[in-house]
């Protein structure tokens, strides 16, 4: 009797937790979902991990520059052979959910890099950050970076 009421208890435990995980899940908002993508987005630039940060783009990005999957790649690519210690800040990001499963995260932002004989901004400045706007779309239930507006480079590439 006492091990069929252990396992009870444990599959009592094992579907308690299971529920809370699965809750958890669902009532995650899309804003939410959105500043997570960004923020490991952000993380792996400054990691330098080139195929962490293509993670958060779509295959279908599109972008003022005239980049898309491809060029975003080489872009990263060449910056982490450039650039070290790379650090981005980020102030004031509001997150909105648009029609057609996309969403835009609007932000304040600037990027800080150690160059080859230099350390300074590789995007924006602490003065005049930039106003980045990040489009999304959600791709097969994960949200993914379409495209990105604003950013300037900074006086390390000038």
């Amino acid at each position: 009797m006492r091990g069929s009421r252990r396992r009870l208890i444990l599959l009592v435990i094992v579907a308690a937790a299971s529920i809370f995980v699965l809750l958890k899940h669902i009532l995650v908002s899309d804003e939410e979902r959105i500043r997570k993508v960004l923020s490991e987005g952000k993380a792996a630039i400054e990691r330098e991990d080139l195929q962490g940060v293509m993670t958060q783009v779509s295959h279908y990005y599109r972008d003022e520059y005239g980049l898309n999957y491809l060029g975003v790649r080489a872009l990263f690519k060449w910056v982490f052979e450039e650039f070290d210690d790379i650090a981005i800040h980020v102030e004031g990001m509001e997150v909105e959910i648009l029609e057609n499963d996309k969403g835009k995260a609007t932000l304040l932002t600037w990027a800080t890099a150690k160059g080859r004989d230099k350390t300074g901004y590789i995007v924006g400045g602490a003065q005049q950050p930039c106003r980045v706007i990040i489009t999304l779309e959600k791709e097969r239930g994960k949200w993914r970076v379409i495209r990105a507006t604003g950013v300037k480079p900074g006086e390390v590439f000038l």
